[in-house]
């Protein structure tokens, strides 16, 4: 072989030796901790939903390197999509409530499912992306609605001598005779269970710095559904049966092995 050819293979090994270093390097700063396997993670946060808002917790037990089960509780307010906040014209110092609102309705969920892990972050500024999906009872409860009534007086229709607190009923009280909403204690004795069943699908990006802690985002759907019959929310409005939304939940927590 010339020496000149003998002088350029030299260099271009010597250029392809410093490449493969500089690529060895580089992988070992991306990956510049030990990867520890956590055996569980707790974390709970908000959830805001099309229809409401509430909170969760999770509790997560490793079956893999990127699959868990999991067994979260959620409790959610469910509105009606016809609420309108209102106020009587009246009086300055009227208090706001929703005309026509039979029940406040919430929902206590206990469930049960599994938790996959995508793609894992291989920088401390990487973002960890997976999904779940989750089943169990949906515990809906109704709330009465109390409101503060007015009673009218001698002097006509708007001199009250005294405000009164009554269970909502809208075939006797009308809007010009609502003072506002009473405590949000009132009704509470009343409590009605409304069984019925859950499910839920959701995408996670987790982005904590710290691999044993976990800061991230959940946005999804869920649908509820109480087999016994609709959930009588409002009084001059079409109530259902089947609930379906979209969430986004912020989760905060940590990784441990027991």
């Amino acid at each position: 072989m010339p020496s000149h050819l003998k002088k350029i293979s030299l260099l271009l090994l010597v250029v392809l030796s410093c490449g493969f270093a500089k690529a060895q390097t580089e992988e070992a700063t991306i990956f510049d901790e030990a990867v520890v396997l956590y055996d569980r993670s707790v974390y709970g946060g908000a959830i805001l939903h099309t229809n409401g808002w509430g909170a969760h917790i999770t509790f997560t037990k490793n079956k893999g390197a990127f699959k868990s089960r999991l067994l979260q509780f959620d409790i959610v307010g469910m509105k009606h999509p016809k609420e309108v906040r209102s106020f009587n014209p009246y009086y300055d110092d009227s208090r706001s409530y929703i005309y026509g609102k039979l029940n406040n309705f919430f929902v206590i969920r206990p469930t049960i499912g599994k938790k996959y892990l995508k793609f894992d972050k291989i920088r401390k500024s990487g973002v960890a992306i997976g999904y779940n999906w989750r089943v169990g009872p949906s515990l809906g409860f109704t709330k009465p609605v109390y409101l503060e009534i007015g009673i009218p007086g001698e002097g006509g229709q708007f001199n009250y001598v005294d405000v009164i607190v009554e269970k909502y009923d809208p075939e006797q009280h009308k809007p010009e005779d609502i003072f506002g909403r009473a405590s949000g204690l009132r009704g509470f004795s009343e409590l009605q269970l409304n069984p019925g069943v859950h499910a839920a699908f959701g995408l996670n990006f987790e982005y904590d710095p710290e691999r044993e802690g976990i800061k991230g985002i959940e946005v999804g759907a869920t649908v509820d559904y109480y087999p016994l019959g609709e959930i009588d929310i409002m009084a001059f409005a079409d109530n259902k049966a089947l609930f379906f939304n979209f969430y986004v939940a912020l989760q905060f927590g940590a990784k441990f092995n027991k």
